[in-house]
């Protein structure tokens, strides 16, 4: 089953099932391939992600990579932007390559979560 299809399919379960069955997916993705020698980055076991952290900040590799792409920055940009040093800027870029399925279906969790807590992810047009 191809991810937008197993998306699609997860819609008609209920909430918890949803969730139990992202966590599942999320586990799975995690422990193929999974690389213990990243020096700059870490899992926090606290939070519900499963992607990894720069270590010692509140900062996912995700968010350095989609801003990256967002801003067509060059290594030495996000290096600098961010305060990281290039080998930590190109262990995010492996890393998110890498765990792209991963990446995806922790995006569209936190879309869902939320949606469901209320909060309105539309853009409001100016009155």
């Amino acid at each position: 089953m191809l991810l937008q299809e197993l998306k699609e399919q997860s819609y008609k379960l209920s909430t918890s099932d949803r969730l139990e069955l992202i966590s599942a997916l999320v586990q799975s993705l995690q422990n193929s391939g999974q690389n213990t020698d990243w020096q700059y980055l870490v899992q926090r076991e606290y939070s519900w992600r499963r992607q990894l952290y720069l270590k010692g900040r509140r900062l996912l590799a995700m968010t350095v990579w989609q801003d990256m792409l967002a801003n067509a920055m060059s290594r030495e940009d996000a290096a600098d932007n961010w305060d990281l040093p290039l080998a930590a800027i190109d262990e995010v870029i492996r890393y998110c390559e890498s765990h792209q399925d991963l990446l995806k279906i922790e995006a569209d969790e936190e879309y869902c979560r939320l949606v469901n807590t209320g909060v309105s992810l539309e853009p409001k047009t100016a009155a």
